[in-house]
């Protein structure tokens, strides 16, 4: 999947890798949640795309998600978390 096709997507900023790194240097996803953001099949699609961005040499060191749910309702972050078990579910395969 090309960005240009998902560009309307991602320019909402729903999910972005940060560059960062954790101690084992594995790569940062951030997933900042507001109220406004309902729309998980657009969370999806960014994930997809995401996710699909680095080697397999940096996806096998893993991924640390954070999930800033403050400004969020909890079913909203719970449905975040458990699509996240789906994806990462989908990399470990």
């Amino acid at each position: 999947m090309e960005a240009s096709v998902i560009l309307p997507i991602l320019k909402k900023k729903l999910a972005f890798l940060s560059g960062g790194k954790d101690r084992r240097s594995g790569l940062i996803l951030t997933i900042p949640l507001c109220l406004e953001q309902t729309n998980m099949d657009e969370l999806s699609v960014t994930l997809d795309y995401l996710l699909s961005i680095p080697s397999e040499k940096c996806k096998a060191r893993g991924f640390t998600v954070i999930v800033d749910g403050r400004k969020s309702q909890w079913n909203v972050v719970k449905t975040v978390v458990l699509m996240l078990q789906m994806s990462c579910l989908g990399l470990a395969v």
